[in-house]
């Protein structure tokens, strides 16, 4: 009897799913799972998928661990594996808020863009999704492949409102209002930009390039100077030394 037992056990334990998880099963596969996104992170991917694949076994109907799954077969390249798994968590958590984003933003990747935007809509219409401004901003970058600048400055618009410190949907909401011709509009928003966000380059650079296109050369210069003055990297200070020495030769 106790032959038949212990092969029994062997059994159920080859075949995790057989029984509901134990919390000791449940606790070991949380800990693989944060060990997975730490190797992911690392961009280890066959410890990663070691790990995750562990953690699935010992808790099946965990949607988290899916979800981390399709992420690790994204970072493989395989995105076709990586949405089987993402749809496998959203399965079995409809609303889960973090998996809709993700879905979207692979779906980005595919170039399928109305898709990838009513996984995103669905992500920000669960009200505890803790970041719904990154929703919006990449319902933004959508709208902006699709051409539909209107509805592009509008998710910029609303991902600034929930974060007002959100640098990228501030040079997002630049240049769509710059490519609409509101040159205005775009220059005040670059200049909130830089004053929430004084050490970011990117924002500086964003200001320099426009107000050479507004043919306001001293405000560019000011721009590219304080655009080097936060550059850590080399070929981008190169290339602003470039803007200010030729604005500077402009001066003499």
């Amino acid at each position: 009897m106790r032959i038949v037992s212990a092969v029994s056990a062997a059994a159920c334990g080859l075949l995790v799913a057989c029984a509901t998880p134990t919390p000791d099963m449940k606790k070991e596969a949380s800990a693989r799972m944060q060990m997975g996104v730490t190797y992911l992170e690392q961009r280890n991917l066959p410890a990663a998928m070691r790990e995750l694949t562990r953690a699935a076994e010992l808790d099946p109907e965990n949607p988290e661990i899916d979800m981390t799954l399709g992420l690790a077969y994204q970072s493989r390249g395989d995105l076709g594996k990586a949405e089987e798994y993402m749809r496998k968590a959203i399965r079995k958590k409809p609303d889960y808020a973090e998996a809709h984003n993700n879905l979207g933003f692979l779906l980005s990747l595919q170039g399928r863009s109305e898709e990838a935007i009513r996984e995103y809509e669905k992500a920000v219409a669960n009200v505890l999704y803790p970041t719904p401004e990154y929703g919006y901003y990449n319902m933004g970058k959508e709208y902006v492949r699709l051409k539909d600048l209107g509805k592009a400055g509008e998710m910029y618009r609303r991902a600034i409102g929930l974060n007002p410190s959100f640098v990228d949907a501030y040079r997002g909401l630049a240049m769509v209002q710059a490519e609409k011709g509101q040159l205005e509009e775009s220059a005040r928003t670059l200049e909130r930009l830089v004053e929430v966000a004084p050490s970011n380059p990117d924002g500086w650079m964003d200001l320099g390039r426009l107000s050479l296109r507004m043919d306001r050369p001293r405000r560019a210069l000011e721009a590219f100077r304080n655009a080097l003055a936060n550059a850590e990297d080399p070929a981008l200070r190169g290339e602003i030394a470039g803007y200010i020495n030729i604005l500077e030769q402009g001066n003499r």
